[in-house]
């Protein structure tokens, strides 16, 4: 995830052994050194300025990105319930992630012996240790980003993608790492024929992660996967998911790699395929590291987006839907976040720069989706500390929330909160 550590550490979200809620004192004392505190207070700044510097948020090529994959990829397969329907259950949406000892291969295969630059990549991927500045844990996967792709393909997939709704979307994942919740919704769209005709309206997908590596080697691989998968639904003897079928929202869970599993080969003609075909459907992919900040922001919704046609500009600017997931975990990182989130929302939603009305919150263009666990033992964040930071930050009136999940059950209970302003 993007830009702060976690409060807890562990391995992906298919280890069933790990305790994920209990304190980590490493990661507390990371994230304390780590102490962003709000944009004024000038002290907290200095101080993390001797322990390191914030990457600055800068945009990255897809293209680029997707020549340094090696030849073959390995993945798993995490299935995301679909509601039921009248005439029987709906079967699952099954996403394909990258592997993460095939993305420990890759980093080993490509550190520098000399500079052991992805040392502490690697450190962060076998052991979950999670550096501020360094790692922010966005090679695994983590169970609220499970809770807001269900929520996602069961209640929001039709608004968002819909073919008969007016203007083009943003799609804005923060902290993105594996982005399951994004491809929850890519893989709807794919799943879809191509049109016969140019789509009339555009899909842009941004994924935003600290770690420009986390993009490159689990992010952009994730993408092409769902791709891919969708392409091969109608094959005769499609590829059968590798987790439990009778899986249960407490229960999220993919078996180890098997070695029958065929691997996804790539080569030049895959990737020419999957452009064309992203192309045709109207759907662009944007890439982004770094820290959150206003030059973030700047790069996140610039002026003009490649959705905004120069022969058939859209009658306004697109909506937006914000997506993140364990964001919220610690005091130090809550301004940045908050600051952050309603500077993107306000831009879209016309208040940018003090322009804009007041629009109805029925009618508003931008909403943001957080899904959080309540409280994050050990570190000190939740649900609360971040609607408290957000009025801060905002206003008493300067934002609408509502809860839109509520997980219950063993250990510390999860939401989902809409943010609109």
């Amino acid at each position: 995830m993007s830009g702060f550590a976690f409060g807890f550490a562990g391995d992906d979200i298919d280890d069933q052994e790990i305790d994920i809620n209990e304190p980590n004192t490493g990661v507390s004392d990371g994230i304390q050194r780590l102490d962003i505190g709000h944009q004024h207070d000038r002290d907290q700044v200095s101080k993390r300025e001797d322990e390191g510097t914030l990457v600055e948020a800068r945009c990255w090529d897809l293209d680029e990105m997707l020549s340094s994959l090696p030849s073959q990829i390995s993945y798993n397969i995490l299935s995301i319930p679909q509601p039921s329907h009248t005439d029987g259950p709906s079967q699952p949406i099954n996403i394909p992630r990258r592997e993460v000892f095939d993305i420990r291969a890759q980093l080993m295969a490509e550190d520098d012996t000399e500079t052991n630059e992805n040392a502490e990549l690697i450190s962060g991927l076998e052991k979950g240790d999670l550096k501020p500045t360094v790692y922010e844990g966005g090679f695994k996967t983590w169970e609220c980003a499970v809770d807001l792709a269900k929520l996602l393909v069961a209640e929001e997939v039709e608004g968002v993608l819909s073919e008969d709704a007016e203007g083009d979307v943003d799609v804005l994942e923060l902290g993105a790492g594996t982005a399951i919740p994004s491809l929850s919704l890519l893989h709807t769209i794919l799943s879809k024929p191509p049109p016969q005709h140019p789509p009339s309206r555009k899909l842009r997908f941004v994924f935003a992660d600290y770690n420009a590596a986390v993009l490159r080697l689990v992010a952009v691989p994730n993408i092409l996967l769902t791709w891919h998968a969708c392409q091969q639904q109608h094959d005769p003897h499609p590829q059968k998911p590798t987790d439990n079928p009778d899986t249960t929202d407490q229960d999220i869970t993919n078996t180890p790699h098997d070695p029958q599993q065929p691997d996804l080969d790539i080569d030049p003609d895959l990737l020419t395929t999957f452009r064309h075909d992203l192309q045709r459907r109207g759907i662009y992919i944007s890439l982004i590291s770094g820290a959150w900040s206003p030059t973030f922001v700047e790069l996140a919704l610039p002026p003009t987006t490649p959705t905004t046609s120069t022969n058939n500009p859209s009658p306004s600017s697109p909506s937006l839907l914000i997506l993140a997931s364990e964001t919220i975990y610690a005091p130090a990182s809550l301004a940045p976040f908050s600051e952050t989130l309603l500077a993107l929302l306000r831009r879209r939603d016309g208040r940018h720069g003090g322009g804009g009305g007041g629009g109805s919150h029925t009618a508003t263009k931008a909403k943001a989706l957080i899904a959080a666990k309540k409280v994050y033992f050990g570190v000190g964040g939740g649900v609360d500390e971040f609607l408290e930071v957000m009025r801060e930050v905002g206003g008493e009136g300067g934002f609408s929330v509502s809860e839109r999940v509520d997980v219950r059950g063993e250990g510390v209970g999860r939401v989902v909160v809409e943010i609109t302003v």
